[in-house]
This record gives structure tokens, C-alpha cells and sequence, in this order.
């Protein structure tokens, strides 16, 4: 026997949706600003609602932190590791093969730099957490791998290429006072200098 939804029901699935939204935005944001230390009354707090709405959507932090996984990325949008080589199709230069792995990593880092940042400074905290790290890095050496594949570079070179478009190379960029642009044309013309 189904049970009728009542016409006053919705807008409470739509409360608890929204809540559900605004418990997995602060916790992100919680996250990223206390790793480990974050607890569900700071998610609580920043999301704006009771703690007892935190834990009637995520009754653990074990249920908690894997949700914020999947959001954070969903937001960095990583190109698939195995089609790496497909985003350099076409391009035949160190310049424009540089400058698309550039674009491509920079990329990630501006849909995703908080969260990347969580990843690699607690890697134990949950396997989810090791997962997305291991997801990141991943897919940052497939892209410099199918950049580089025409150029045969030795080892040290192909890990100077990685170092330098890495998110601490962006971040020190960026605090340098480098705006997006200005920070992927100067590690672009770096590299190709380098490898040309």
C-alpha cells in the first residue's frame, strides 16, 4: 500500500534539501579551514541551522566528509587520467602543448585549490580523503605525461614540468599578487623556454 504525499509535504522536502545543501557548503568550508579538528557543531554553526540537522543528514562525520568528496570533486571537474592524451590532440608545439597543460592544471586549482589543499595536508584523516588526493595527483601526472610525450624528456625534466605547474607553484603565484592569467602565462612561458 503507497502512501499519498501530502500537498504541504513539498515544500519541506524542499527546506530539507536546501538544509542538506547548506550542511555540505559549510562542512566543506569547515574542512578546509580545520581538517581533522572540525566537528559537527562548527558545521552546525556555519551552515546556519541546529546541530540536529547536521546529524539527521549525516548522522557520523564518516557519512559527512565522504558527501564533501564527492562535491569537491564534482566542482574540480578532473579530466579523466586515460584521456589526458586526447586534450593535446592537435597541438604540436612545446608552446601550445605547455600552454594547454598550464590551462588545464590552473584550471583545477581555481574550481578546487581549498580542497586540494585538505587532500594533501591530511591524506589519513578518511580513505575518502586519501581517494581524492590520490585523484588529484593522478590526473595532474597523466596530464603532464601526455603533454611532454613528444619531447622525450629525461626524468629530472618531466618532474621540474610537473613541479612547476603544481598547486603550491600556483599559490605562490597568486600570493605574489599574479592574477589567473598572469600566473599561466608566466609558468607557460617558463616551461616552453625550458623544453623548446
Amino acid at each position: 500500500m503507497s502512501q499519498l504525499v501530502a500537498p504541504g509535504d513539498r515544500p519541506l522536502r524542499a527546506d530539507a534539501r536546501r538544509n542538506r545543501e547548506k550542511v555540505l557548503s559549510a562542512a566543506r568550508e569547515v574542512f578546509s579551514e580545520h581538517g581533522r579538528d572540525a566537528q559537527m557543531d562548527d558545521v552546525a554553526r556555519r551552515a546556519g541551522v541546529g546541530v540536529g540537522t547536521v546529524y539527521r543528514h549525516f548522522p557520523s562525520l564518516d557519512e559527512l566528509v565522504p558527501a564533501c568528496g564527492a562535491v569537491s570533486l564534482e566542482l574540480a571537474a578532473l579530466p579523466d587520467p586515460a584521456g589526458a592524451p586526447a586534450l593535446f590532440e592537435g597541438l604540436a608545439t612545446p608552446a601550445e602543448r605547455i600552454a594547454r597543460l598550464v590551462e588545464e592544471a590552473h584550471g583545477i586549482y581555481g574550481r578546487a585549490a581549498k580542497e586540494m589543499q585538505v587532500t594533501r595536508r591530511e591524506p589519513d584523516a578518511h580513505p575518502t580523503v586519501a581517494e581524492a588526493n590520490e585523484a588529484f595527483e593522478t590526473t595532474l601526472s597523466a596530464l603532464v605525461d601526455a603533454a611532454v610525450a613528444p619531447f622525450e624528456l629525461p626524468p629530472a625534466e618531466r618532474a621540474l614540468v610537473r613541479a612547476m605547474i603544481d598547486l603550491d607553484t600556483w599559490e605562490a603565484l597568486r600570493a605574489a599578487g599574479l592574477d589567473p592569467a598572469a600566473a599561466s602565462a608566466a609558468v607557460s612561458e617558463m616551461l616552453t623556454a625550458r623544453i623548446a
